[in-house]
């Protein structure tokens, strides 16, 4: 396996870090893995340990405000900035990787974005897997401010609001440690314009499930407090495509690719990227 790093530009005055992860042999697909909020793509080893092996190449890059990349931590003015971001992204990895079959694999709000982005830009997309897709906040998120996420973000939308439960993202209590001592994630309030931001998402992708009619993968841990399942089951009912798989791991929390199941997870992940590989 070999790693690269470096930055592309997503406007004359924002560059982003990225990085990837290649095979020692020539890559069955490429893979564009899209972390969530708070998040950075490194904290995604067990997937790119677990596809990088079996053939597939996997390519990440840290949000804007997330990680390596530079911006308020935690905060987007606009989603679409987000998606304008992830767009960027895939022409960069499309360009470097000509010819070669290109899945995105997106968690939480990754996931919301990338199910934007494919709604969108269905072009040379070969299939969307989404684990967490956050279409309705879990029980961890108070409904007063939820209801007044709107007006905050209006008069100081860089106030911070709420935190996210870090003790609901595994029932692994390693990964859990890790996640507070890791220096890049951030463990702060989230900004009030990027919760507003998120929850006005979180409609309007809605209105965008019908016109996604490629393959779609959903995954869920049953006993997700940050990210409720029922949000996979609407989009599955909802999407267009005939070729769709939703699977709703029963007790497991947020990160189902860091939690003690994961080889089963990560298993049922690369089986689905096997069986959708052009022929």
């Amino acid at each position: 396996m070999s790693h690269l790093e470096g930055n592309f530009a997503v406007s004359k005055d924002i560059s982003l870090f990225y990085q990837a992860w290649l095979p020692d042999r020539r890559a069955k697909a490429v893979v564009v893995l899209v972390h969530g909020l708070a998040d950075h793509s490194g904290r995604y080893g067990n997937v790119v340990d677990h596809l990088v092996p079996r053939g597939f190449a996997v390519w990440s890059f840290d949000q804007r405000g997330h990680g390596r990349s530079p911006g308020t931590r935690c905060y987007a003015e606009r989603f679409s900035n987000l998606t304008h971001d992830l767009n960027t992204f895939v022409a960069v990895v499309a360009e470097r990787n000509p010819d070669y079959p290109l899945f995105i694999v997106g968690h939480s709000m990754g996931a919301l974005e990338s199910a934007a982005f494919v709604a969108e830009h269905p072009q040379h997309i070969t299939g969307v897997a989404l684990s967490g897709i956050l279409i309705q906040t879990g029980q961890s998120v108070p409904k007063l401010l939820l209801a007044l996420a709107g007006v905050i973000s209006a008069l100081l939308p860089r106030l911070g609001v709420q935190r996210l439960e870090c003790e609901a993202i595994s029932r692994d209590p390693a990964v859990v440690q890790a996640y507070f001592k890791d220096p890049l994630v951030y463990n702060g309030k989230i900004p009030a314009r990027m919760g507003a931001e998120l929850i006005k998402a979180m409609a309007t992708v809605q209105t965008k499930f019908r016109d996604i009619k490629m393959p779609v993968l959903l995954l869920h841990g049953g006993a997700d407090r940050l990210a409720d399942p029922v949000g996979s089951q609407i989009m599955y009912d909802s999407v267009a495509s005939t070729d769709k798989e939703i699977h709703i791991f029963p007790g497991c929390y947020h990160e189902i690719f860091n939690e003690p199941c994961r080889e089963f997870v990560l298993g049922t992940l690369s089986q689905w990227l096997e069986n959708h590989l052009p022929a």
